[in-house]
């Protein structure tokens, strides 16, 4: 029996088959060149249509008459809209698009409004504060019924359903979500003036959606909860971090419970994870990679490869920063999307290439354990290890070095490569 997950993540998408009888995993991923051009400069928009027709081709390549199910995981909080069909009407806005940021009223952009507005803290990029820009502006297309994430409209289309249903890990990335009562807050969306006859029906995890050619299909969850899931064995005990292109730290907790400016996120199965999301991870260290490589362009006439500078980048890392500091927030935070990056206690001595190096690794660091110290004690204690999964600190020895020293814990990397993706395979066993 093998069962088959797919993660639909901003950049790639992965499809893994595990076979339950071996415990072989066996992965391919396709490059998700779905980005769609134009626009103004903070719109981040994909072609839905053209992600679902690259996963139906994964499927293809992976299916067997063995296949007892298919799971979904993808890229959280983003948003499209689908007509009465189910078919999308609109691009996927996703996680990255900046719609919210912008001004409205009350010298307040759309996101920072509607938190005032509802209570509900309310991010840029989430798909409800997207669709409140969308609402104001005269976006919505013609013919919209629903809005829904981009992995609840794959698995409704593969089963040849027209209405979107969405489990609580992936509901709650929207927005104005009741994450103790796991249902949308009908009071907030009123305040907001948003039809809540608009949002998919919540289901919970384990939720058989259709049939593709035979094989049930469950209801997607979040990437963030599908690589928890897969990763951490010891709940209690290990604090989970993901390095991609972004980052950020998921803590369990059984018991519901708020700690600003961490999301509490419904854990399919039962119980929640506190998680501090950073806009940058991975992407920062490239950010510094494309710098060198620009200043030895400049000075020798000649880029070296993405490759070397790296490798020199790992090389000739300082052991000591000497009081130089880079704080990470390069694409600001949720909260504060206008936040800039920075760089800090320079002096006529300490500002060198190798100091920067490590200094920028080190901020990657603290901005995670920022928010994990903003735990309370009793969530904190008894944590004895940190397990590290995303290829931004599984490629990246030096990061992971400075990852341990940050939390002054022992670390451990996932021994698979498709967190996610495996993750979501095994929803189907969610009860």
């Amino acid at each position: 029996m093998k069962r088959i997950g797919i993660d639909i993540g901003t950049s790639s998408i992965c499809a893994v088959v595990k076979d339950e009888a071996t415990a072989e995993v066996k992965s391919v991923t396709r490059a998700n060149d779905a980005a769609l051009a134009g626009g103004p400069s903070w719109s981040f928009r994909q072609d839905a249509a053209r992600i679902l027709r690259t996963v139906e081709r994964l499927l293809d390549e992976i299916v067997t008459p063995d296949a007892a199910s298919i799971g979904f995981s993808g890229q959280m909080h983003g948003m499209l809209y689908v007509d009465g069909q189910g078919r999308p009407v609109s691009p996927l806005f996703t996680w990255q698009d900046g719609s919210a940021a912008q001004p409205f009223r009350d010298g307040k952009s759309y996101a920072r409004w509607l938190t005032a507005q509802t209570g509900f803290e309310t991010a840029t990029g989430y798909g409800l504060a997207t669709h409140f820009y969308n609402l104001h502006t005269g976006s919505i297309p013609s013919g919209a019924v629903k809005l829904c994430t981009v992995m609840d409209f794959v698995a409704m289309s593969l089963c040849g359903e027209k209405v979107p249903v969405c489990e609580p890990s992936n509901a709650a990335s929207l927005g104005f979500f009741n994450k103790h009562k796991l249902q949308f807050d009908l009071e907030a969306l009123e305040k907001a003036g948003i039809d809540a006859d608009i949002l998919p029906e919540v289901r919970p995890a384990g939720t058989v959606v259709g049939y593709y050619k035979g094989i049930p299909v469950y209801i997607p969850i979040g990437d963030n909860q599908a690589a928890f899931l897969c990763s951490v064995s010891e709940k209690e005990k290990t604090v989970h971090v993901t390095i991609g292109t972004s980052s950020q730290i998921s803590v369990y907790t059984d018991s519901y419970v708020e700690v600003p400016p961490l999301d509490t996120r419904p854990l399919p199965g039962g119980g929640y994870i506190l998680v501090g999301a950073a806009l940058c991870g991975g992407v920062s260290f490239a950010m510094l990679k494309d710098f060198y490589a620009q200043v030895a362009e400049q000075f020798t006439g000649s880029r070296p490869s993405d490759r070397e500078i790296y490798y020199r980048m790992c090389q000739n890392a300082a052991s000591d920063t000497d009081g130089l500091e880079v704080r990470t927030t390069f694409e600001g935070t949720r909260l504060d999307p206008a936040l800039r990056g920075q760089i800090s206690g320079i002096d006529l001595h300490n500002l060198t290439a190798d100091r920067l190096t490590t200094a920028l690794l080190k901020g990657i660091c603290r901005e995670l354990k920022d928010f994990y110290d903003k735990l309370p004690e009793d969530i904190r204690r008894g944590r004895c290890k940190v397990t590290g999964s995303g290829n931004g600190l599984r490629k990246n020895p030096l990061l992971q070095k400075q990852l341990s020293e940050a939390f002054c814990l022992p670390l451990e990397l996932t021994s698979n490569t498709e967190e996610a993706a495996l993750g979501a395979a095994l929803s189907a066993l969610i009860k």
